[in-house]
């Protein structure tokens, strides 16, 4: 909140005199001023550039495209700043240029013939600055989401105040409480004082009681049948809390005639203080409670969930469940729309959000992504359905029903009771426990074996069975004592991986999902992650969470750019001439473009695949590569002359793929650069001389050029939105593979659990082949292909490869 000195401080009565659909003549013989105004700038206004252009006045403190706030008799208008500067019939304030949300002003924005700025008619108004506040002050620092996307666009309107129309008597006493307890209104005493009359303690009753009267203000989101969702109706009522009635209860009534009636559906909403959860005529009761504490509850972080662009969804429409993916997402305002990227329940604006959805299945009537002739997305036709995001919830085929409270009290962070994820028994496992090998894989297949899923934990479950089931590398995160520099939470977090997640796989061979929690729960206690616990996230957000916040442990990655990194993420343009590319190809060519280098050998190196959210992908199948060959995109590493084979001293990055395949084909010898480019087709190639290790350069006549080779050890596949892995079991050459799907099988509905499954599959190192490959790209019809190796070509999302180099950090 601005100062209280800065708000009503002034030598002019503005604050009354100026306010929305009042002209800046109409008061000018009420205003004084005691600014000295040159002839030259008499008959026109000044704009805020010009007045500072002295470098000595000081700039307004509020600034174009800012939101404010308009106190009016009804209550807060809400506008946007669209012209600062000052006037010359009213003296030496600043004024500001409003573009109110509600047609509370007059006029389009013009002053004396002169054209300020533009709005709707009606919707513009000078006011001077003092009169003003920023929306987010008044709104407690809560800041609107999508504010910032674009200043010049007229903002999603905030509620709207209107006069409470009171539908029952028991209501009306309720609000009479509230009002009592509030008393501003426009014939408020303490009002009718001008703002230099103010002292201090007067000014700061009058922002206590503005605060608590949006602290306690309960919005509540109608949709309009007739309007589409391009009128969204907004009401306010005020709720009381006593010891004796410490909830607000909001009965929705949801009339529909037919199937497509759910897009308009008419909302009749009451407000009552009712604690039944359904009333004698059957409407349904949501409880708010309004309790302080009832935010930071376990069962509050659990519903608040996010929705995105990309999130897979079901919705009812004529009482049938309907499934699909979010397409478009935003608001829709009269003939202004805003799309956003995401939104929680717990966002204010979630009531106000639109979601368009591509079903999975077709309903006659709907459109290929069109809404009152306007297109948002696309889809096939009879696919697309816009509804409000409030009757949206997540699909239910990927999450299991919502947490439930503990029995027992002394149970802490509400995590449910071991029997709600069957009768198998998880143990902790104290001590070290070595990775699994070949040999253990008889043991390790079948049903229940892994890590057992849950609330949309399969990216985690998936990326620590690749992590840890059958490798070392990850060990240090599980060994590594702690410094003064870690967090307070380090041990802990250490200590439930490694003692109740990794070791009891390692040695039983399965991990409960309440194990999995614990961990989920402290992350997202601890972490800037919001909604680990039930929400979906991407693997790499994990493990960069994992292993850069929460344990610190060293980046994989160091680039000649300076940067260091957990990832690499494939930057390429689509090859159209690569039917399957191989990891090695698209690995090669984002190494090209990108003009880096790789400092050392990493211990692991995992690469994203160039896909995009999770439904575009750049090809529709990739072959992941058994091995890696990272000799040409080491920083100070001995390479191959392609056409002598001899050491190479340049390289030319214009003749890639000329003389051989891959990174190999720009390296030369000085001798083999002079021949090769006497052509003239190459003469005015651009080369690079090559960085040579000096010990090398001595022994180069004596000794072959070493390959630096990584090897695939595990890849992470995303179907859906949902994660699966392929790990290989152990780390020699033959080892076999096996598949992992946390969410395999279920056992129950809504009560359920998920049953885990590990898959061995040995085939997997043939389908990797050059063999397979050919096979492949004969395969017209994907149905012919099996269903595992389908899905490692067509939904690897990240590899990840070894190096025998630096493997133990």
């Amino acid at each position: 909140m601005p100062s209280n000195n800065n708000l009503f401080q002034s030598s002019t009565n503005y604050f009354h005199q100026h306010k929305p659909g009042t002209s800046s003549h109409e008061s000018a013989s009420t205003l004084t001023s005691s600014a000295v105004i040159s002839p030259s700038s008499s008959s026109k206004p000044l704009f805020v550039d010009e007045i500072c252009l002295d470098g000595k006045t000081q700039p307004p403190s509020l600034k174009i495209g800012d939101r404010v706030v308009w106190l009016s008799d009804n209550g807060p208008e809400y506008g946007v700043v669209k012209w600062l500067g000052k006037l010359p019939d009213v003296g030496n304030d600043w004024m500001a240029g409003v573009d109110f949300v509600n047609p509370v002003g007059s006029g389009i924005g013009q002053y004396n013939d002169h054209q300020l700025f533009q709005t709707k008619m009606n919707h513009a108004s000078l006011v001077p600055i003092i009169g003003l506040i920023r929306a987010s002050d008044f709104q407690g620092a809560e800041i609107n989401d999508i504010e910032k996307k674009d200043i010049n666009k007229e903002i999603v309107p905030p509620i709207k105040p209107k006069r409470t129309k009171y539908k029952t008597d028991s209501l009306k006493n309720l609000l009479d409480k509230t009002r009592d307890k509030v008393p501003l209104t426009k014939n408020d005493a303490s009002l009718k004082q001008t703002p230099k009359n103010f002292d201090n303690s007067q000014k700061q009753s009058i922002f206590s009681k503005v605060k608590n009267l949006t602290d306690d203000l309960k919005e509540i989101n109608l949709v309009n049948k007739e309007e589409n969702f391009d009128e969204i109706a907004y009401n306010k009522a005020n709720c009381s809390i006593s010891k004796e009635n410490k909830s607000c209860k909001t009965i929705i009534n949801v009339k529909k005639e037919n199937p497509m009636e759910t897009q308009n559906a008419s909302l009749n909403v009451i407000i009552a203080s009712s604690d039944s959860i359904r009333n004698s005529s059957g409407k349904l009761e949501f409880s708010s409670s309004l309790s302080p504490t009832n935010d930071s509850s376990p069962d509050h972080e659990q519903k608040d969930e996010l929705f995105e662009i990309g999130s897979v969804v079901q919705v009812k429409i004529n009482s049938r469940p309907y499934h699909g993916v979010i397409r478009w997402l935003g608001f829709l305002k009269n003939d202004c729309d805003f799309m956003i990227e995401s939104i929680r329940k717990s966002d204010k604006h979630f009531k106000n959000a639109v979601a368009g959805i591509e079903l999975e299945e077709e309903i006659s009537g709907l459109t290929s992504g069109t809404l009152n002739g306007k297109k948002y997305f696309h889809c096939p036709m009879n696919k697309a359905y816009f509804v409000s995001l409030e009757e949206c919830s997540k699909d239910e085929r990927f999450c299991s029903s919502k947490m439930q409270s503990a029995s027992d009290s002394n149970r802490s962070e509400n995590v449910q009771d071991s029997s709600h994820f069957g009768s198998i028994d998880c143990p902790t496992v104290l001590g070290d426990v070595p990775p699994l090998n070949a040999a253990s894989l008889a043991k390790f297949t079948g049903k229940n074996r892994g890590i057992q899923g849950h609330h949309n934990s399969c990216y985690l479950d998936a990326t620590l069975f690749a992590m840890f089931s059958f490798t070392s590398i990850f060990e240090s995160l599980l060994n590594r004592p702690k410094r003064l520099t870690d967090i307070p939470e380090y041990s802990e977090v250490q200590r439930i991986l490694k003692e109740e997640i990794v070791n009891p796989l390692r040695a039983n061979h399965y991990v409960r999902a309440d194990r999995v929690m614990r961990l989920r729960k402290i992350l997202d206690k601890i972490s800037s992650v919001r909604g680990l616990t039930s929400e979906e996230k991407d693997p790499e957000e994990f493990i960069n969470l994992l292993l850069n916040e929460i344990l610190k442990t060293d980046p994989f990655l160091k680039l000649s750019s300076g940067l260091e990194s957990s990832f690499y993420q494939l930057f390429i343009e689509k090859d159209e001439s690569l039917q399957i590319p191989n990891v090695q190809q698209l690995f090669d060519q984002s190494f090209l473009a990108s003009d880096i280098k790789l400092l050392e050998v990493p211990a692991c190196l995992m690469i994203q695949m160039p896909r995009f959210g999770r439904d575009f992908k750049m090809y529709s199948k990739i072959q992941p590569s058994l091995f890696l060959d990272v000799t040409n995109v080491l920083d100070n590493s001995p390479r191959q002359c392609i056409i002598c084979g001899r050491m190479a001293q340049v390289e030319c990055k214009e003749c890639f793929g000329k003389f051989g395949k891959g990174l190999d084909s720009i390296t030369y010898c000085a001798g083999c650069l002079e021949k090769t480019h006497i052509h003239k087709k190459r003469l005015k190639h651009k080369t690079t001389a090559l960085k040579i290790p000096s010990e090398f350069a001595m022994l180069q006549n004596h000794t072959q050029i070493p390959r630096v080779l990584m090897e695939l050890f595990a890849v992470l596949c995303i179907e859906t939105s949902h994660y699966v892995s392929f790990v290989k079991c152990g780390n020699d050459p033959d080892s076999p593979w096996c598949f992992f799907d946390s969410m395999a099988d279920r056992k129950g509905e809504k009560n359920g659990y998920n049953i885990p499954e590990v898959i061995a599959f040995p085939d997997l190192k043939w389908w990797l082949s050059k063999d397979a490959y050919n096979d492949l790209l004969t395969i017209k019809d994907e149905k012919l292909i099996p269903e595992l190796p389908r899905r490692l070509f067509s939904d690897a999302y990240i590899c990840f490869y070894s190096s025998d180099v630096n493997r133990y950090r």
